[in-house]
């Protein structure tokens, strides 16, 4: 496996088989063993970009109810002198979708001298496209730069083109239109209108845009200089919002209601009247302003229904 791990190439560690659940198998692991070229002092990182197959919420709920092993994150294990293998970090969480990066500190684990060898144990269905090292680099000068929005604009596009290669290899969308028919049971409620958005989205709030599927949410920013000679740039897209699907067991998933909010991490108490919710009340200008477009499943219940009643006619 090492050949798979040497490169980013898309080309993922898949060796621990299917379980009876999505996204959960059989306990497994990785074993590396750190090259010479490593530093033995000093900061030092273990490096490992890939992806997760997720259970959803129905899964959850079956898991919970049966006998099955619950999923369990992401563990470092280390041999001893020995080649006895001991776990030293867990709790370390799993990729947060695709092609996700995960770092972690090697810091310490290590004697000063024989091999280095080590395990990233799991048992979810998580496949590794690259495995590496890196030295930490305190004495870097980070020079954070925010940029102001210059436009925000929600509108309705429709859904990408997807691909999936093989099952080691994440679904990716491609920036091209595959359809604008409903494909899903739209949650009921109220929804941003299309236009210009971005005072919703100036601040972390409780002023957001809400989206149903389908609809693209186009952001521009200043064009800024090139950095100095000697500096490196990276631009990340910071996002905070909450995501909920429709899955039956997913909470109160037929309705946009209740709206989640910053002052609570709690999501339990059943949807009621709009003008009841406390985010309403905390920002109901923008109920009259953005929050305008009511959404029902209708859509795609009328369209399911439409090739019988053809029949029938």
């Amino acid at each position: 496996m090492s050949e798979l791990a040497a490169a980013r190439d898309s080309r993922y560690i898949d060796f621990a088989g299917r379980g009876p659940y999505q996204g959960i198998t059989r306990a497994h692991f990785v074993e590396m063993d750190l090259p010479d070229a490593a530093p033995r002092g000093g900061p030092l990182w273990l490096v490992a970009r890939g992806w997760i197959h997720p259970t959803d919420s129905s899964i959850n709920v079956a898991i919970g109810q049966g006998t099955h092993a619950s999923p369990e994150g992401l563990s470092l294990h280390v041999a001893d002198a020995a080649g006895r293998f001991r776990e030293m970090r867990k709790g370390l969480g799993f990729p947060a979708g695709k092609d996700k990066t995960v770092l972690v500190d090697l810091t310490g684990l290590f004697s000063a001298t024989g091999p280095r060898r080590l395990r990233l144990a799991t048992n979810l269905e998580i496949f590794w496209d690259t495995l590496g090292w890196a030295i930490g680099r305190p004495e870097v000068e980070l020079k954070p730069r925010r940029l102001a929005l210059t436009a925000a604009d929600l509108s309705y596009r429709g859904y990408s083109v997807t691909e999936q290669l093989s099952p080691s290899v994440p679904e990716r969308p491609r920036y091209t239109l595959a359809g604008t028919s409903p494909r899903w049971r739209d949650l009921e409620g109220y929804y941003t209108r299309f236009g210009d958005v971005r005072d919703l989205l100036r601040a972390v709030d409780d002023r957001y845009v809400i989206m149903n599927a389908g609809d693209e949410l186009r952001l521009r920013f200043p064009e800024v200089p090139p950095p100095a000679p000697g500096l490196a740039r990276d631009f990340i897209v910071v996002g905070d919002g909450w995501v909920k699907d429709g899955d039956y067991n997913t909470s109160f998933s037929r309705t946009v209601l209740p709206l989640p909010t910053h002052r609570s991490g709690r999501y339990d108490a059943p949807p009621g009247r709009l003008e009841e919710d406390p985010v309403y009340c905390q920002h109901t200008r923008d109920f009259g302003e953005y929050h305008t477009r009511y959404v029902t499943p209708d859509t795609l219940r009328d369209a399911l229904r439409a090739p019988a009643d053809a029949k029938k006619r």
